[in-house]
Formats: C-alpha cells, structure tokens, sequence
C-alpha cells in the first residue's frame, strides 16, 4: 500500500509540471486523506420525529388525533403531522360510512377539510363538525412542489355527538335533534340507529336516570322489557317494547313498516320508534336498569 500511494503521487508530479504556484488538478484532491468520507445518514430524513430511520425519501404521517382514538363534536383540535422530503403541500380529507338502517347501507360521506391544499405546516386546527356515524376515517395525502402526490397515511377514530360527554359507559341514548339512538357498551358505540320521536303536538321527554315528572313519574332507565307489548291507548302492537318510565308512557319499540319512510324525523305519539330489525337488535342487547338518556 505504501509503494503504491508513492506511485500515485509521482505520477500526480509528472501529469501536472505546468500548474502554476504548486495547483492541483481537482481530482487529485480527492486522493488526500480521508479516503472515504463519512457515512452519510442513510434513511434519516428531516422533519422525523426523534430522527427515526424510514424506506422512502418523501413520508408523511398523523400524529394527532391519535389512531383509534375519540374525538367530541364542537371540540376545536389540532391535526398533526411529521413529514419528510421537500413536501410543499398537503391535504387532508375524512371520510365515514353514514348510519345504517336495519343492517342496510345508505351511502357513504367524505369532505376534504378547508375545500383546498394547505401549506405543509405540520398542524391546522379543526373544529370536529357532527358526524351520522360512530366512527371515521382521517387521510392526509403530501404533494410535491409539482403537485404530483407522493405519499399518504390515514388513520380511524371514533366520532362522541357533544350531547354524549360524560355518558356512562353502558347506556341508552337519544338525540332527537338528529333523531339518532345510541347504545353505549364498555364506552363505544355498540349499536346507533335511526329513529322517530314524537311529531309536532306529541312530546318525548328528555330525561336522565333519576329524573322524574308529575304524569310520568319515575324516569331515565329501562324499567321494564316485553318482546310484544300492546298500547291501550293507540290499539296497536309496539314490538321489542323497552319501558324508559316507570307509569309505562313512553319506551322504545319497532314501528310498523309502513312508517318506515318516516325514521330519521319526528313521527311518533311520543316513543322512540325504530325499524323492526333495529328494534330486535337492541332488545337482545339492553337488559332491564341499562341507564337511558333522552336530549
């Protein structure tokens, strides 16, 4: 080795006799030790969180709200994200299946957030809007300074309606702004249907367990359940029947088909209508002293 570093700075010697003041050839400068240079950071790209190695030189990914976290209706958040490689913009987008009826499908909704591409940043607030689901997917794609997209990430979360914070962790819950009900088990959203609560000149109490009124008594709570109870009062069936107050005015039950156009708006006397297949579900579900709420 030694022999051959001599050679090789003779030959230098001989090759450039007429470079003036003792210049050197550019290569020839890559001769001088060190030989190799330092090992260059492989896969690390700025921007990582905590510097950590990646495959591909262009990431992007979100970090809040965290995946398979919950997130509140109305409340104002931050969406973050860690990125690498010249990103220039990005946008994001989210995307739920809307709440079913009676197992059945009605479509699916998605809406990209601020209606544009934002600056790469790395956080912009969101207001979480009201969601017809119990859970949604959150995407943020990245974009080059060309505009092509060079890398996504998405993550799920689960969707709380605002009237919901704080509810117990298995519970019955109606909203009848958005005529939805909502059974909590081990605090998530086990079951969520579409209903019907009283029409214009009826009412629907709102409750809470303990609560009370001087016709209804006693209410907030399944006090009773009967596969198929009958209404004195309106000379019908009222299938899956689930009692929400103690005098037996007001529960839950099936509705007949052809009041099935009408779930999803204010229709009935004053109960908590559902389709048929809803209906059964829930009642194989909820056991008698299962916590009801009406908002």
């Amino acid at each position: 080795m030694r022999v051959f570093r001599l050679l090789v700075v003779a030959l230098v010697a001989v090759a450039s006799p007429g470079l003036a003041g003792g210049a050197r050839l550019p290569w020839a400068q890559m001769l001088e030790p060190p030989f190799q240079p330092e090992p260059p950071d492989f896969g690390l790209v700025p921007g990582g969180r905590g510097g950590q190695p990646l495959d591909e030189p262009f990431f992007i990914r979100i970090v809040e709200p965290a995946d398979d976290g919950e997130v509140l209706e109305d409340s104002k958040t931050l969406i973050r994200w860690d990125s690498g490689g010249p990103i220039e913009k990005v946008r994001l987008y989210y995307s739920y299946h809307r709440c079913g009826l009676a197992g059945g499908s009605r479509g699916d909704y998605g809406r990209v957030l601020y209606g544009q591409m934002l600056p790469n940043l790395g956080e912009v607030p969101w207001t979480i809007p009201w969601m017809d689901t119990d859970g949604f997917r959150l995407r943020i794609a990245a974009y080059d300074e060309s505009g092509h997209r060079v890398a996504a990430h998405e993550i799920g979360a689960s969707f709380r309606p605002a009237e919901l914070n704080g509810l117990p962790e298995h519970a019955i819950a109606i909203i009848k702004k958005r005529q939805r009900l909502y059974y909590y088990q081990e605090g998530r959203i086990r079951r969520m249907h579409i209903v019907s609560t009283a029409a214009p000149g009826y009412t629907t109490p709102c409750m809470r367990p303990g609560s009370r009124d001087r016709w209804r008594g006693a209410m907030g709570q399944v006090f009773g359940k009967q596969r198929s109870a009958w209404s004195r009062r309106y000379t019908c069936w009222m299938p899956y029947w689930l009692q929400i107050t103690a005098s037996g005015s007001h529960g839950i039950h099936a509705t007949s088909p052809r009041f099935y156009y009408l779930l999803g708006r204010p229709a009935s006397h004053g109960c908590v209508r559902q389709h048929r297949s809803d209906a059964k579900a829930l009642y194989d579900l909820v056991e008698v002293g299962t916590p009801v709420y009406v908002f």
